[in-house]
């Protein structure tokens, strides 16, 4: 199976987005990214839809309130051509106990039912609460995906999963075919948000992580970016690349 192509998450690039939509777009599609991943839905700029219009980008998946505000992101997600819509975040202390998982769980499969109509999947994305310790026996993510329709897929943050400690590829062997996308994000899991580096840099094991998901969606991701920002989003978009054509050697 071809590994879907490369994107990059425009949480990235937040400030110069809201800033200079038309610029910041056209700087990454510059970079050579043909796809991005909005975040945000339903509330992304509509200045923001165009620009990525203009460059003819694509927007195979995205993050937005899926969960919360269902019709409004289903419609926006439609709008822009999103064939995955991506819960980006609950609340951690839902994922304690079996309670809480299933509560989310439950939440996923109802959305994922309305996201049918619109030939929309439902996806849900990791930070490191989802990874720490164990809810009957398992990850409280592993038994999210237990608990949830075959239909719910995934977004693994490799970071977030190093940051809670565990084997990332381990979690994305286990995922399986459910897992659509991976947040590539490298640093110091230690070190907080603001150490973060170019793929390939830290001491996240990124090349492990997606050979682990040959089938997944590699997507370049800073919390904070290092430096002026383009140098370092380029350095991981090559670190990606890279791996990318070692595969296709094989």
């Amino acid at each position: 199976m071809m590994r879907p192509e490369m994107s990059v998450q425009l949480y990235t690039v937040r400030d110069r987005l809201a800033a200079d939509p038309e610029g910041t777009i056209a700087a990454l599609a510059g970079l050579g990214f043909t796809a991005v991943e909005p975040y945000g839905l339903p509330d992304l700029p509509e200045a923001a839809r165009a620009a990525i219009a203009a460059h003819g980008l694509t927007t195979p998946t995205a993050h937005g309130s899926i969960l919360s505000r269902t019709d409004e992101t289903l419609a926006a997600a439609s709008a822009l051509g999103v064939r995955t819509i991506i819960e980006p975040y609950q609340d951690p202390a839902r994922f304690a106990d079996r309670a809480g998982v299933s509560a989310v769980a439950a939440e996923l499969n109802a959305a994922a039912a309305a996201a049918a109509a619109h030939g929309i999947a439902v996806g849900y994305h990791n930070h490191d609460a989802e990874l720490r310790g164990s809810v009957d026996g398992l990850a409280p993510l592993l038994l999210l995906a237990e608990l949830t329709d075959p239909s719910v897929v995934f977004e693994l943050d490799a970071y977030w999963a190093a940051v809670a400690g565990v084997d990332g590829a381990a979690i994305a062997t286990a995922l399986g075919d459910r897992l659509v996308a991976v947040h590539v994000k490298d640093g110091d899991p230690a070190g907080g948000i603001d150490a973060q580096v170019p793929a390939g840099l830290g001491l996240v094991p990124l090349a492990a992580v997606l050979a682990a998901a040959p089938h997944a969606r590699p997507v370049v991701e800073f919390d904070i970016v290092p430096g002026e920002g383009w140098d370092a989003i380029a350095a991981s978009a090559g670190f990606v690349a890279a791996l990318v054509a070692e595969e296709g050697a094989r």
